[in-house]
């Protein structure tokens, strides 16, 4: 399909010099004639005396009284904001003013605490130091393992980490 490279909206020669001229001859035929296309007036008529008659109305409408006020700022949300400070007040110094201050000691401690404190800080004493400081015809081992230690646990931990058990030379059944 060949394409068209022609303008296609194309005037006639001498169109837009002679455009005036038959303007104006158009006009003065209807100006003749009853059937013209150019109205003879605007077609906008303003009512007898509107202009005496519109300032007193307008003033009638916006200046009547008996409408009902209402205040643009409400004090109910200043009572809300003074009622919420006085609670938290209460609140506060009313928790602080009951408590009781006892004096804490070592037993209120908890174990992870003591443990970050020596693991933060140098205490200076070797695990020799520290085991001959500590009296020890209190303690048992169970206060030193986690878990209370039985048979089984023994022999599951013997037989995890020796090579030959059968080295030991121990006296039991089930293991034999």
């Amino acid at each position: 399909m060949k394409k068209n490279n022609e303008n296609k909206f194309n005037t006639p020669e001498g169109y837009f010099e002679s455009f005036h001229d038959r303007l104006m001859d158009r006009i003065q035929k209807e100006e003749g004639g009853t059937g013209s296309s150019i109205p003879n007036t605007d077609g906008f008529t303003v009512p007898g005396n509107y202009f005496e008659e519109v300032v007193p109305t307008i003033l009638s409408k916006t200046t009547a009284e008996g409408g009902k006020v209402i205040p643009l700022g409400s004090r109910r949300n200043f009572y809300y904001a003074a009622a919420a400070i006085a609670a938290i007040f209460l609140l506060v110094f009313g928790i602080n003013w009951k408590t009781e201050t006892t004096p804490l000691g070592f037993d209120d401690l908890a174990s992870a605490e003591i443990d970050a404190y020596f693991e933060n800080h140098e205490i200076g004493l070797s695990s020799y130091e520290i085991a001959e400081a500590i009296p020890l015809e209190d303690i048992q081992l169970n206060d030193v393992l986690a878990e209370d230690l039985t048979n089984d646990i023994l022999w599951e931990y013997l037989e995890d980490n020796m090579e030959d058990i059968e080295d030991l030379h121990l006296e039991n059944e089930e293991h034999e």
